[in-house]
């Protein structure tokens, strides 16, 4: 039995794990992709993460789809015939049409169940950054805020949630689309390391530009120093795409200079690795709005 006035859901998108998920009372829905063309679905866990990576790595070729309006009128069903109330947030609507579809599959159910309620959040980020809001959504919800209180605060809130991300492996930031052929062999045979980042509305851009990975490291320790608040009160959220040990790197890196209450460590799933392949770290904590 749901202690809760309300369920919290969110896709898969956030990174964070089933269990995370699990601990935090949070529904995920389990986004789809392909692998060479083959139907697969986001586990949410370890093995399926790793599982992800070596076949990328192998040349997989992965895709990912929206998850459409039926499908979410399948997944929130249960919970309008039980009169249980739901808070969706959503993987940035700037990245995937899913947030649209969620937003026209609420409204359908809401008229096939008058009473019932879903609320539909754009979380304008992606990934671990994404998982953030929810974390956060969900230590607001268990101190009491109701649904649209949450909704509220999570919408005033959001656009200080910033994303930093990097890799230096450019083949697949060119085979989607975020760099050019050209920059992409200039930049492998010169060793320059994109830092990219989130904007306003939550598009994924190109920020800055460094030669090797050192210099890569003290520009987003930089970076994150500079648009950090209040660091000792949070929690610094780093994601990985099957590079662990560099992202222990980077973490420990940021916070001997910025010393963040804690630090938690998370994967970069099939959703997000799909477009950016493996070798990715992503650092997310709250700071200055995002511009």
């Amino acid at each position: 039995m749901n202690e809760y006035a309300y369920q919290i859901t969110a896709d898969s998108g956030c990174d964070l794990s089933l269990e995370k998920c699990r601990e935090l009372n949070v529904v995920p829905y389990h986004m789809p992709f392909t692998m060479d063309g083959n139907p697969m679905v986001d586990g949410m866990t370890e093995e399926s993460f790793r599982e992800f990576y070596d076949l990328m790595r192998a040349g997989g070729v992965a895709k990912t789809s929206q998850i459409n309006p039926g499908e979410f009128l399948e997944f929130w069903r249960p919970y309008a015939e039980r009169g249980l109330d739901v808070l969706h947030i959503s993987l940035g609507a700037a990245i995937s049409g899913s947030c649209a579809n969620a937003v026209s599959a609420a409204g359908m159910l809401m008229d096939e169940f008058p009473g019932w309620h879903c609320r539909v959040v754009d979380s304008t980020s992606a990934s671990a950054g994404f998982g953030l809001i929810v974390m956060n959504a969900a230590a607001w919800r268990d101190a009491g805020l109701g649904l649209e209180e949450n909704a509220a605060k999570i919408e005033a809130t959001q656009h200080e949630v910033q994303a930093i991300f990097t890799t230096n492996d450019l083949t697949y930031l060119y085979r989607g689309g975020r760099v050019s052929r050209t920059s992409a062999a200039f930049g492998t045979a010169l060793k320059i390391v994109p830092i990219m980042h989130l904007d306003y509305a939550g598009h994924l851009e190109v920020w800055q530009k460094v030669r090797g990975d050192k210099a890569c490291l003290r520009k987003m320790v930089q970076d994150v120093k500079e648009l950090a608040v209040d660091p000792e009160s949070q929690t610094l959220v780093i994601s990985e795409a099957d590079c662990p040990e560099k992202a222990r790197e980077f973490g420990e890196a940021i916070n001997a200079e910025c010393h963040f209450k804690d630090i938690f460590y998370t994967h970069i799933g099939p959703i997000i690795g799909a477009h950016t392949g493996p070798g990715l770290v992503a650092v997310f904590f709250s700071g200055k709005t995002r511009e």
